[in-house]
């Protein structure tokens, strides 16, 4: 496995036979960046405090493969923090930027051992809410893909709701182009 940027600090606490590895996140919202981890403790690194917010669950395993795919993957919150649960209803969170930094803690002090690598980078590409009333679970789910995610893409603009609400927000025009099924036979007669 190639060190994918890891320093050789960070190499040597992957192989140390005692670690404490976790994750930052560092998502870019209109009404601030918020800075949280999955670590127990609030953890300062690059003038920022990433705070021990329980609500990031996880995300998808982020996989390599050979050929050039382009990478994407959900990251999950607990839906207990009604911060992200406004912010998918009202919010503009589209094409908003993402980190996920791989760190490293030392056992006894509890403090960065060496500074975090940078393991997915990304922009959320939709967002959901899931509700279960019986258990009274809530979760929120980001997509974060790579800024490569389009690179296959037709360029131009296409007929439907999403995209028209990224260029004029509000505007219903394409609302139900989708539920159309009539066929259009461009250039030739039918």
């Amino acid at each position: 496995m190639a060190d994918r940027g890891f320093s050789a600090a960070a190499l040597a606490q992957i192989g140390a036979s005692e670690n404490m590895p976790g994750h930052l996140y560092m998502v870019e919202l209109d009404s601030g960046t918020v800075y949280a981890t999955d670590f127990a403790v609030p953890v300062s690194w690059g003038g920022n405090t990433y705070q021990a917010l329980s609500h990031f669950l996880g995300f998808d395993r982020i996989t390599e493969r050979a050929d050039a795919t382009v990478e994407s993957l959900r990251l999950t919150l607990a839906g207990v923090d009604q911060t992200w649960v406004s912010t998918v209803l009202s919010a503009n969170y589209v094409d908003r930027r993402v980190v996920i930094y791989k760190a490293f803690l030392a056992p006894a002090t509890w403090t960065l051992v060496v500074d975090p690598s940078a393991i997915f980078e990304g922009r959320i590409s939709d967002a959901s809410i899931t509700e279960d009333p019986d258990s009274g679970k809530c979760e929120v789910g980001l997509d974060v893909s790579s800024h490569w995610i389009d690179w296959d893409r037709r360029s131009g603009r296409h007929t439907n709701h999403a995209e028209q609400q990224v260029h004029f927000p509000g505007d219903l025009f394409f609302e139900y182009a989708s539920e159309i099924n009539k066929q259009i036979l461009w250039g030739r007669s039918a």
